[in-house]
């Protein structure tokens, strides 16, 4: 990543985390801005620490001997303890940072990075799947290519207990909220959202279309008979040939989608 494109993504972690809601009373603590809670916080994950307290411990270490990583990388002057991060951090909810995701993929696309995403009509493929880690759930999407190992995230949308009772219901309920909620944002990347059987009903492809979106989900056999019924029966033959076998006329044809058959023969009598 170029050093530009670096420091236009950490103006825009300072920018968006600046609006955040900040819980502490006047004149407490405001030595610290809110976007050094959330760059702090974000640090343990970028410089890949086993855990917050390490991630403390290291930071503090490298104060004392001068800079820490957290000043030159993110500009942090003042690290908070671990502590004020999650005082400060965990009444916030995730689509407060909603923002950056749009941001930063935009400045990915100022860079041309995104050109090497861009399939369909130079549109980009979305991935829709739920995630569960720990007692957390949420849909997450991410910008994908095939062939190319690396993807980038759009904002997810968090899976509640209100949602239903089985996993698909959950999903797909979440699936309608994040499309309601960041339709608009991301439609300037064209997308087209891929997903699995469960997203492939009427109702919801319905919405993808009022979105300007386009869609390839997966239909299974068990769960959508009428449509593969449908398709068979609709189907062209693939190709007809008639031959003269010395004896009589022998008529070939072919259906592409009968599964373990070479064709069908008809025979007509000279």
């Amino acid at each position: 990543m170029g050093g530009e494109v670096f420091k236009k993504l950490n103006e825009h972690i300072g920018r968006v985390c600046g609006q955040l809601p900040d819980q502490r009373r006047s004149g407490h603590n405001e030595q610290y801005e809110m976007a050094d809670f959330v760059k702090s916080a974000f640090g343990v994950f970028f410089f890949q620490h086993q855990s917050m307290l390490d991630y403390q411990r290291k930071m503090k270490m490298k104060e004392k001997r001068g800079r820490s990583n957290l000043e030159t990388v993110f500009g942090v002057q003042n690290v908070p303890s671990d502590t004020w991060i999650r005082a400060q951090l965990d009444g916030i909810g995730p689509e407060g940072l909603s923002p950056l995701f749009n941001l930063t993929l935009k400045t990915a696309e100022e860079a041309g990075l995104l050109q090497g995403y861009r399939v369909l009509d130079s549109g980009v493929l979305i991935a829709l799947d739920g995630v569960t880690t720990y007692y957390h759930s949420a849909l997450a999407g991410t910008i994908v290519k095939p062939g190319n190992t690396s993807v980038m995230p759009v904002m997810a949308e968090m899976i509640h207990n209100g949602d239903g009772e089985k996993k698909q219901d959950c999903e797909l309920t979440a699936a309608k909220r994040w499309l309601k909620s960041h339709s608009e944002e991301y439609r300037w990347l064209k997308p087209t959202l891929l997903g699995d059987d469960l997203y492939s009903h009427e109702p919801f492809c319905r919405q993808v279309l009022e979105a300007g979106y386009s869609f390839i989900f997966t239909c299974k056999d068990s769960t959508h008979p009428w449509l593969k019924e449908t398709v068979a029966n609709s189907e062209p033959e693939e190709w007809r040939r008639r031959e003269w076998n010395g004896r009589r006329h022998m008529v070939y044809t072919k259906n592409p989608l009968a599964r373990g058959r070479v064709g069908e023969r008809r025979t007509d009598t000279v």
